[in-house]
């Protein structure tokens, strides 16, 4: 059965580490990414195993980049995710495909490349 948004979101966040949910900020691309698909980013690529949504998840926001942080497919259809350790955030100048899925308490508007809506 499909999960509904809600239910995306509460496996991603289950998915931090209790330094990510701390300290973190998790994103969430509002593109679909069919199975099959390869995701490109520097020096990173992410194969598809399933229809996908993409969640990108910055353990430390106020550092300056690369440093850790991970990618997560999340399956809207079995909740099953999947997740790659990265050094280099998604984001583009203009990027508008992107939300804030969760924030940890104590993160400047500042800080965050994406607007917090």
């Amino acid at each position: 059965m499909p999960k509904s948004d809600r239910q995306l979101t509460d496996i991603l966040i289950s998915q931090l580490t209790t330094s990510e949910q701390a300290h973190g900020v998790a994103y969430v691309c509002s593109t679909m990414f069919v199975k099959g698909t390869t995701i490109s980013f520097p020096h990173l690529e992410i194969d598809v195993p399933w229809d996908a949504y993409l969640a990108f998840i910055d353990g430390d926001p106020a550092a300056n980049w690369g440093h850790a942080c991970r990618y997560v497919l999340l399956n809207p259809e079995t909740g099953d995710t999947l997740s790659r350790e990265a050094r280099f955030p998604p984001f583009q100048r203009g990027a508008t495909d992107w939300q804030i899925a969760y924030r940890a308490p104590g993160i400047p508007d500042g800080i965050l490349p994406i607007p917090d809506k």
